[in-house]
């Protein structure tokens, strides 16, 4: 009889118990929420826009030596502001040309972009383009290597303007029926306030993603080689730009697929994105090729050669992943992945309010996001030839680990709030991001 009663006045204490560890966590909830909130609203958006603004130019002055700081570089010279000039309106004219088209995946708001689909003809006709020019020009590369800290100088004021323009276009004269709340200008600034602004006629973001970002990044770690290939190609400077010229290939015969990605899909036109692929991608992303002029690779042909091959495989890997998917949507699942009919489980999109499948065969099967490994892998082999000289010419792959785990969430959150617990369901049946087993 005792021990009943004490059993039973001992359960409204357990409920009570329970009810404020309840309380507590959902208050630890809420506050760690505000705090996301603060950071990402008030800190990040000036943080970033302090730090990363500036240190383009100071890292390519660390990569020449004997060259002094002077503040006249932030605003360009002549020949940068030429080089500049010309660069941005060849890459608008090919968005202008008359031809084939792709409509890119509807917004929420029932928006459907539509983009220019040349971009393996713009790819192969801006190269062969440039290396044509030596034959007038044989400095042409060597000059834009010495004026690298002034093309960047250029480019930043360009970029700054551009999105000075987004984000007054986008606060009074949207250009859709979108409705975005008010936020801190820096925020917006720095967000941007459009995802699909067109301006002069063509989709902004393929102007500065597509068009001038990546093309950049092509050119300029041409331009590096021969810069540095006075006395004679440097094996392992050839390795580093033979990996990252396929890899920038692939993105260009697969350009249409780039389309249905986070940066065209989710990211607004700003800071972030326009600023990224006008400034950062030129200066950031071909670093490792720019370092190895001043700082010859130490290689030899024969591992030079095994790393551009190695390398070569895992960018045709990233591609391949990239691939299966693109197959599963263009033929409605009625595919073949891995010799077997490609498998799939049935989903809701709570956006669009349409039935939709989730991909459950070939690397898809294996990890949620196994293209990012392998990009990160190809990554480190190309900045591998500057090895030997510290962590300068590894810069762009500890970068692109950061960016791509935290994009990686960032997906997984558009795609929890896009399937609800659908996508909960995939996720117990592909319970690995990035490294099976791991991660």
């Amino acid at each position: 009889m005792a021990a009943k009663k004490k059993q039973k006045s001992s359960a409204p204490v357990t409920s009570s118990v329970e009810k404020k560890t309840s309380k507590a966590e959902k208050k630890g909830s809420e506050t760690w929420k505000r705090v996301k909130t603060i950071v990402h609203n008030h800190v990040v958006p000036p943080l970033f826009l302090v730090f990363f603004t500036p240190i383009v130019q100071v890292l390519a002055l660390k990569a020449i030596p004997g060259i002094p700081f002077e503040w006249d570089r932030i605003l360009g010279n002549a020949y940068s502001w030429k080089v500049v000039t010309i660069f941005l309106s060849w890459a608008l004219t090919f968005l202008l040309i008359p031809g084939r088209t792709f409509e890119g995946p509807a917004t929420s708001f029932g928006y459907v972009p539509v983009y220019a689909d040349n971009g393996l003809f713009y790819y192969a006709t801006t190269f062969i383009t440039y290396l044509g020019l030596h034959f007038v020009y044989p400095n042409l590369s060597l000059d834009i290597y010495h004026n690298m800290p002034y093309i960047l100088g250029s480019l930043n004021i360009f970029a700054l303007a551009l999105c000075l323009i987004l984000l007054i276009m986008g606060k009074w004269r949207p250009q859709t029926s979108e409705k975005m709340p008010s936020a801190p200008i820096l925020l917006e600034f720095y967000r941007g306030m459009e995802i699909h602004p067109r301006l002069l006629g063509v989709d902004i973001k393929q102007w500065t993603n597509c068009r001038v970002g990546m093309m950049a990044w092509q050119i300029l770690i041409v331009a590096f080689l021969i810069a540095g290939g006075r006395h004679g190609v440097n094996p392992g400077h050839l390795a580093n730009v033979v990996i990252q010229t396929f890899y920038i290939t692939k993105f260009y015969y697969w350009e249409t697929g780039y389309f249905n990605t986070l940066d065209i899909t989710l990211d607004r036109a700003g800071y972030y994105i326009c600023w990224g692929c006008l400034v950062w991608v030129p200066g950031f992303y071909t670093y490792s090729s720019f370092y190895l002029v001043a700082h010859p690779s130490t290689l030899t042909e024969q591992a030079a050669f095994f790393v551009a091959l190695l390398g070569l495989f895992i960018v045709a890997v990233n591609y391949r992943i990239d691939y299966e998917k693109q197959l599963f949507r263009a033929t409605n699942g009625n595919c073949r992945l891995w010799g077997k009919p490609a498998k799939s489980m049935a989903a809701f999109n709570q956006i669009s309010k349409r039935t939709s499948t989730l991909l459950l065969s070939g690397f898809w099967g294996v990890g949620r996001h196994l293209n990012y490994t392998f990009e990160i892998i190809a990554a480190f082999l190309w900045c591998f030839p500057g090895y030997g000289y510290g962590i300068w010419s590894f810069l762009y792959f500890f970068f692109l680990i950061g960016l791509l785990v935290h994009r990686c969430y960032r997906d997984e959150e558009k795609c929890s709030a896009k399937y609800g617990h659908f996508w909960n369901d995939y996720c117990k049946r592909v319970p690995y991001r990035m490294i099976p087993y791991v991660f």
